[in-house]
């Protein structure tokens, strides 16, 4: 539904785009967490801004890992966070693992966030 003949590679820069945007997200928010002094606020923010990107294509799983992450962020709590780091990067590659069939499926592939 998504795909546009006059586009027709859109959904794979959409999902690519994803996928390269949540890795630099999450190596940056695995920076903070090794802070010894954890700025809660910008792991949030991070948080967030993943959240966000994962709602927009689909990504379910992803989306509620970084619920319990902002939760986390918000509790102040280094385990918890470090948790949820492992728990939103296992999902989110799960995520990008199963997008690179579909982008590659071209406009008659199947639903991206079918298994999400």
């Amino acid at each position: 539904m998504l795909q546009e003949g006059s586009a027709p590679d859109f959904i794979d820069k959409v999902v690519t785009l994803f996928c390269e945007d949540g890795e630099c997200i999450i190596g940056e928010i695995a920076k903070l967490l090794d802070k010894p002094c954890m700025d809660y606020h910008k792991v949030s923010r991070f948080v967030l801004e993943l959240k966000g990107s994962s709602a927009c294509i689909g990504a379910q799983r992803v989306k509620n890992s970084c619920i319990q992450f902002h939760q986390c962020c918000q509790e102040k709590s280094r385990d918890g966070c470090l948790n949820s780091l492992d728990s939103v990067r296992n999902d989110f590659y799960d995520v990008c693992t199963m997008f690179k069939p579909h982008a590659s499926a071209g406009p008659a592939g199947p639903g991206l966030s079918a298994k999400l």
